[in-house]
């Protein structure tokens, strides 16, 4: 009796941390959308600063940005 309530017990864990894990996934993929427009919006904004300061004739010039400097890809 006492070891079938354990594995019960054992068994009902399991399920709810594989449930909570594909819920998080899920998630996770359903946000991406909201990334993607995140980083959209963050590349317009790097570029309308460049054009800023390109129209205000900077004098020095700025540190190149790395190619793989990018968060989200």
């Amino acid at each position: 009796q006492s070891d079938m309530q354990s594995w019960e017990e054992q068994s009902q864990g399991a399920i709810y941390t594989v449930e909570y894990a594909c819920s998080a996934i899920k998630n996770m993929t359903d946000s991406s959308v909201y990334f993607k427009s995140i980083d959209s919006l963050l590349k317009h904004s790097i570029a309308m600063k460049e054009q800023l300061n390109a129209s205000q004739g900077r004098r020095y010039p700025q540190k190149p940005r790395e190619k793989n400097s990018r968060i989200f890809q």
